[in-house]
């Protein structure tokens, strides 16, 4: 989809209309683009009212959606953490307590708003472990092997990726699925705001191909996936990379998962 900038409530009826669909068709995780409730931008005042409009407003109607559609959402929302901007994504549980990821790598003009964040963050629902990073952190490698190391199975990406890359967009979304053996999930801005996006959110499947796309405009796609297959890719030498089982991890800097 397209977050407006500065139109909150129209992005976040935007975000309740495609939750109920998803709703309707069975979707147990759903994620939208980065700054869905601001709209992507650098705009100091836009994104501060952006920070009070979600603790207001948007906090509540969308526990209440989450909790009520038995559904998780992961939506890109800026915060305030000491005083100081943050681009974040907030996960849903249908829990009362939110889950929240602050983006640890900024982007050009991002780097003069916000502060970066200094965690991952991996959280497990109904037995499977998901990974999350925002959009130009599918550009560093570490991020998601460090999220595959913690026992990710599926990395779920709010992005706002720019039409001028839509060739790295393409390379590291299936890039990234491939070399960690994990199912890719990214919700891609799209349409003209600050620049022009690339949209095309997609689901990618461990061996890098693409199963779902949406390859003009707004929408929703989902995909029924068995998150255990990640094991095939991972670990049997017969027919798959067995990525995991030759990692020689004493040669690299990851530890447990931590970078």
């Amino acid at each position: 989809m397209l977050p407006e900038v500065g139109n909150f409530e129209g992005n976040l009826s935007k975000i309740e209309r495609y939750t109920s669909l998803a709703i309707e068709n069975g979707v147990d995780v759903l994620v939208f683009p980065e700054l869905t409730i601001s709209g992507y931008t650098w705009d100091e005042d836009v994104l501060k009212k952006a920070v009070l409009f979600f603790k207001d407003v948007a906090k509540k109607r969308l526990l209440r959606l989450s909790r009520e559609g038995q559904i998780v959402l992961v939506v890109g929302t800026p915060r305030e953490v000491f005083g100081k901007l943050r681009n974040s994504v907030v996960v849903f549980k249908k829990k009362r307590e939110l889950l929240f990821y602050d983006k640890t790598h900024l982007f050009r003009e991002e780097k003069g708003v916000f502060e970066p964040g200094e965690h991952l963050l991996a959280f497990s629902y109904k037995g499977v472990v998901f990974g999350v990073l925002i959009c130009y952190e599918l550009e560093f490698p570490e991020v998601s092997r460090a999220l595959t190391l913690k026992g990710s199975k599926i990395l779920l990406s709010p992005s706002a990726f720019w039409k001028a890359g839509e060739y790295p967009y393409d390379v590291v979304t299936r890039a990234r699925a491939l070399e960690n053996g994990i199912f890719v999930v990214v919700a891609s801005t799209c349409g003209k705001g600050v620049t022009e996006f690339v949209g095309r959110s997609r689901i990618v499947f461990p061996d890098g191909s693409v199963v779902k796309e949406i390859v003009e405009g707004e929408g929703l796609v989902f995909e029924d996936v068995d998150p255990d297959v990640v094991y095939r890719y991972r670990y049997e030498e017969e027919n798959y990379p067995a990525l995991m089982s030759n990692l020689r991890k004493h040669l690299y800097t990851f530890e447990k998962g931590r970078i």
